[in-house]
């Protein structure tokens, strides 16, 4: 009986060895589960992220182009201005005048990052730096959009008033080049023209050197924002190297 008692109680004994040893295997087995699942949804986002920052790169390199194109259209006009050539080069003039409305507003894609904040899933993120970049990015898209409203409401404030007072700007429609065939473009000149005797050209200076100040801000930020970008792109690029 003892020894029938003693082999029922190892038996016993390992049978909660077995149950035991089964169930840490089992939440191995679903820790791992779980941290592969955390795992490939950080890889989605990162991609999704990737994905939209290369985007962002290169809307704002055509921002820039677009906001350096404003302000060559100030020097080219001051030099005219100085060298007193503005009514030999009349056609010239109405296309950087033109020139002068086309502010570029970088619009930023950020459906990736905003969800990411808003919902809740910055913790996904493993790498530190990248989730500080992301959280101060719709703060810096903020400070760079307050410029182009100051600028915007600048150029509607003061130098289109001289512009309209001046200068017969429907000229600058001849000039215009699209890419889009449906814009209907007005092609016969103005009957009205500029008297540049009377030409207040102090004054006409000082207001696209104003509107140039503001550009600069603008371009500015821009190439901030650029280096931000390549920044975030950099790390992204680092956390996905880590995942592999």
């Amino acid at each position: 009986m003892e020894n029938k008692t003693s082999k029922y109680f190892k038996y016993a004994i390992g049978e909660i060895i077995l149950v035991v040893i089964g169930i840490l295997i089992a939440l191995q087995l679903n820790n791992w589960n779980e941290q592969r699942k955390a795992s490939q949804a950080e890889k989605n986002l990162l991609i999704g992220l990737q994905n939209e920052f290369k985007l962002n790169l290169e809307k704002i390199d055509g921002s820039v182009e677009l906001n350096q194109t404003n302000i060559d259209a100030c020097f080219r006009i001051t030099e005219m201005i100085r060298d007193n050539t503005l009514e030999k080069q009349t056609v010239k003039l109405d296309s950087l005048l033109g020139r002068l409305g086309v502010i570029s507003s970088f619009d930023a894609r950020r459906a990736v990052t905003d969800e990411i904040i808003n919902s809740g899933k910055l913790d996904i993120l493993k790498n530190d730096a990248l989730r500080v970049l992301i959280t101060r990015w719709p703060a810096e898209l903020e400070e760079a959009r307050e410029d182009i409203g100051f600028t915007v409401m600048n150029y509607n404030n003061n130098l289109m008033p001289f512009l309209i007072d001046n200068f017969p700007l429907a000229n600058a429609e001849i000039t215009k080049k699209w890419e889009n065939d449906n814009i209907k473009m007005y092609s016969n000149p103005s009957s009205f023209s500029t008297n540049f005797s009377e030409l207040n050209t102090m004054k006409f200076e000082s207001v696209i050197w104003h509107h140039k100040h503001n550009i600069d801000f603008i371009l500015g930020n821009d190439y901030d924002l650029k280096e931000t970008i390549k920044t975030i792109i950099n790390a992204i690029e680092n956390a996905l190297a880590d995942k592999n």
